[in-house]
């Protein structure tokens, strides 16, 4: 079990600077190094059949630093029996979208970032969801933006939750606040790391 040792007070201050920490890593990451480690570490996926039967999954289409997932969600998406859902900011809260190829996606938002033009359904239909991060640690903690978006979309606690991310990003611990919700697992093209909270249901 994971003790946290970081005061309260501070965390939000500690997460700041790992941020920093973490923008200056992926800035030294190459294009063709971040193609490899989505081949590497969606191979992982597909390799350890983490997904097992859900066939309602939700990816993300990836920012500059994020980890790359534009070819896995097209992979993805013609998959026989697969149906691929993409998030969508409205507000302080994520919708949850289905892709149904590039044609649907739009930057016509405040963002200016590609996301699903289409009409967003009940996220409890989600059986997985690929997760983004700024950094994850070995006790599969996450660190997001400091928005919470995904926080309060998997705050039910319902839906299998994969976080995706570069080596670089993996850190020892990082200091969690109370809504902070662990994942499932953490996929690094190294490293695959599952929770010990994890129950096979």
């Amino acid at each position: 079990m994971y003790l946290n040792t970081f005061d309260d007070e501070f965390i939000p201050q500690i997460k700041d600077v790992l941020r920093k920490q973490m923008r200056k890593r992926k800035r030294q990451l190459t294009p063709e190094q971040k193609l490899e480690d989505e081949q590497l570490v969606f191979g992982l996926i597909e390799r350890f059949n983490l997904l097992g039967d859900a066939q309602h999954i939700m990816l993300y289409y990836s920012l500059p630093d994020e980890l790359p997932t534009h070819a896995t969600v097209e992979r993805w998406a013609q998959m026989s029996g697969r149906k691929i859902y993409l998030p969508r900011v409205k507000g302080d809260d994520i919708e949850v979208v289905p892709y149904t190829g590039p044609e649907s996606l739009s930057n016509d938002n405040p963002f200016h970032i590609d996301e699903p033009a289409g009409q967003p359904v009940d996220p409890s239909i989600l059986q997985a969801v690929i997760v983004p991060g700024v950094a994850f640690d070995t006790q599969c903690n996450r660190m997001g933006r400091g928005r919470g978006y995904y926080d309060r979309l998997l705050s039910s606690g319902r839906v299998y939750t994969i976080g995706v991310a570069h080596d670089c990003q993996l850190l020892e611990h990082i200091p969690c606040e109370q809504h902070d919700r662990p994942l499932d697992c953490v996929i690094t093209p190294s490293r695959a790391i599952i929770s010990s909270c994890y129950k096979d249901e």
